[in-house]
């Protein structure tokens, strides 16, 4: 795959408006009042991608009251850190249909994200005013920021510059327009300056409890936090190493962590994102932000409104800042997850998907056709557990008794349809279907070359997470039969299955501009099982490189820090894969292994990880 290296990244042209700019998963919620969305406040978020800042302007006049949009995203202009194409904002419930009917001839695409909770009450009045000094900022938006262990601080003080905790009812300082800059009014979760969190620790004789206790941090009563071990691998030293960078840490919101689905990521990622930009100060050279999280769903295109948020936020710190960006990401944990398949568009062909019972958040599954297929060519059919076949068409989306919908429309260029099955258990009734659902592709004649791809939503829980949700996953008789193979063909493609391991990239990993990390075992030098594999719909062909994320098939997992100092942990995955690449990254180090046979799971090659990392035998 051929990529750019240059450190000005390459412009877009502005995107044309398609057909209803409104995704599917708003006119779903649109559709059920918004039923199943957390509501405390009764606001939710919305990503917007407009046709040009021209249009981005002519939006503000339909704002409406009660919403709230950053500055950062409202005052373009030079070296202002903007992105004045793009909005992530929040509206009540109310309002949402009537301004997104309002602006949809001035969008490409209304995205709906997570609710977005109120402002905290709790001011903290010794917030100073501070912008990094460090050339490279070191950036993680993740769960579980333990300050208070040595690996994150130096004899003079804590690295964690800026702490922003999103989550409701945070502690903190209000984000109220004037730190850490002007534009970063975000207006939600409370933020804590590198003076607080100094501040927390106890007189001597004290704990590190005492310390997590007063700030009220989430996840920090465990021994390990998911986001204090990334933060060791990208941004981990002993308090007295030379030249240690400054640290900006954005906290996930609970409700957010709490729905693995992903919809909530694309708000709180933008938001992220675009305060830890605001906190880097003149000195600043290189930014690099790691996201470990990811959805399985999305066009896989490169195309997405976050990808291209971040790929625009890119661009907009090097022509007006002169400063790199760098986000790492992990490539997905989902080869084995059964959570994709294709289907020819010209010869059709069928699935079945399994809903498992008692999931208290709904179900979702995306089907995207190829890029000349218009809605009016999808030949779609649905039957739930024990009941009738449905055809889906194009208009009002089909919900025979309320407890599952399905709809049609073209986002992005792309025909998409989507399916929801409501929450299988839980105290909200009526329930949906569980057990075995059949999705049917009817053929097309004379119709467009390609496959029909089919991506289930993420429903594993996260590290420390309630278990609200239930894995759906697909399955058809030739998978089936692959279960009574050798051991050896476990990891191989199931002849004549549409469920496929590859192509099972994370839903805002598909971009060129971002650093996408694998994950292999070490003792073995082999992909790790779990780890996600290219192509994607787009440029993407595979990642950009794999690190160690198991140090063997009996011992799983990379060493990193707890939450306590002097403690470590081992934890899988690909999101240990991300932080290491970015720390490789902010060293200005371009790793040169050997290239595998395998480049679609491994990109450019393994990299050697370094001692600490694997830890002793």
């Amino acid at each position: 795959m051929a990529r750019t290296d240059t450190n000005r990244p390459v412009g877009r042209d502005p995107p044309t408006p398609l057909g209803n700019p409104r995704d599917l998963y708003l006119r779903w919620a649109i559709d059920t009042k918004f039923a199943y969305m957390f509501q405390r406040n009764k606001s939710v978020g919305l990503l917007i991608q407009w046709i040009s800042p021209k249009e981005a302007a002519l939006a503000k006049r339909f704002i409406p009251a009660g919403a709230h949009v950053p500055d950062v995203y409202l005052v373009p202009g030079a070296k202002t850190g903007l992105v004045p194409v793009f909005w992530a904002m929040t509206l009540p419930v109310a309002s949402v249909q009537q301004f997104t009917k309002s602006v949809a001839k001035l969008a490409t695409t209304i995205e709906l994200a997570a609710p977005v909770t109120g402002a905290s009450g709790n001011v903290v009045q010794n917030l100073a005013p501070t912008r990094s000094a460090s050339e490279t900022l070191l950036a993680v938006l993740d769960d579980g920021c333990a300050f208070a262990n040595e690996r994150f601080r130096t004899p003079a003080g804590t690295r964690i510059l800026w702490l922003w905790n999103q989550d409701i009812g945070a502690q903190g300082g209000l984000l109220n327009g004037t730190l850490p800059s002007a534009n970063a009014n975000f207006g939600y979760g409370g933020q804590w300056s590198s003076a607080d969190l100094d501040g927390f620790f106890p007189p001597i004789g004290g704990t590190q409890e005492e310390a997590y206790q007063r700030a009220g941090l989430p996840g920090l009563h465990r021994s390990a936090a998911h986001g204090t071990h990334v933060m060791d691998l990208l941004a981990g030293e002993r308090p007295n190493t030379a030249n240690l960078r400054d640290i900006v840490f954005v906290q996930f919101p609970k409700e957010g962590i709490d729905d693995p689905s992903g919809v909530w990521l694309t708000q709180y990622a933008a938001h992220g994102l675009s305060y830890i930009t605001e906190c880097a100060g003149p000195n600043t050279k290189t930014i690099v932000a790691n996201i470990s999280w990811g959805p399985q769903t999305g066009p896989h295109d490169g195309k997405s409104v976050l990808e291209t948020f971040i790929e625009q936020l890119i661009q907009d710190q090097w022509d007006n800042h002169g400063r790199k960006l760098i986000v790492t990401l992990a490539c997905g944990n989902s080869f084995g997850a059964r959570a994709h398949a294709c289907v020819s568009y010209t010869a059709g062909g069928s699935f079945d998907w399994i809903v498992p019972p008692d999931g208290e958040i709904p179900t979702f599954i995306e089907l995207w056709w190829p890029k000349a297929v218009t809605p009016a060519g999808v030949r779609l059919r649905v039957q739930p557990p024990g009941g009738p076949s449905a055809a889906v068409s194009v208009g009002p989306p089909t919900s025979p008794d309320g407890t599952w919908s399905a709809s049609i429309g073209q986002i992005g260029g792309w025909t998409t349809a989507l399916l929801v099955v409501h929450p299988t258990g839980g105290k909200q009734a009526p329930h949906g279907p569980h057990g075995r659902w059949r999705i049917e592709i009817d053929a097309s004649v004379g119709g467009a070359a390609g496959d029909i791809d089919v991506y289930v939503a993420r429903a594993d829980h996260n590290m420390g997470a309630r278990r609200r949700a239930k894995a759906s996953y697909l399955t058809d008789a030739a998978l089936e039969r692959q279960r009574f193979g050798p051991p050896a063909d476990r990891f191989k493609e199931a002849p004549l299955s549409s469920i496929r391991r590859a192509g099972t990239f994370s839903g805002i990993a598909t971009g060129l501009r971002t650093k996408v990390a694998a994950g292999y075992t070490l003792r073995t030098e082999e992909p790790a099982p779990y780890s996600s594999s290219g192509p994607t719909r787009g440029p993407r062909l595979h990642p950009d490189y794999a690190f160690a994320t198991e140090r063997s098939q009996a011992r799983t997992g990379v060493w990193a820090a707890g939450v306590r100092t002097g403690t470590k942990v081992r934890l899988s995955g690909t999101s240990t894969a991300a932080p290491q690449f970015g720390r490789v990254l902010s060293n200005v180090y371009v790793p040169k292994p050997p290239q595998r046979p395998d480049p679609e799971r491994t990109g450019l090659g393994e990299v050697a990880p370094s001692p600490e990392v694997i830890g002793p035998e």
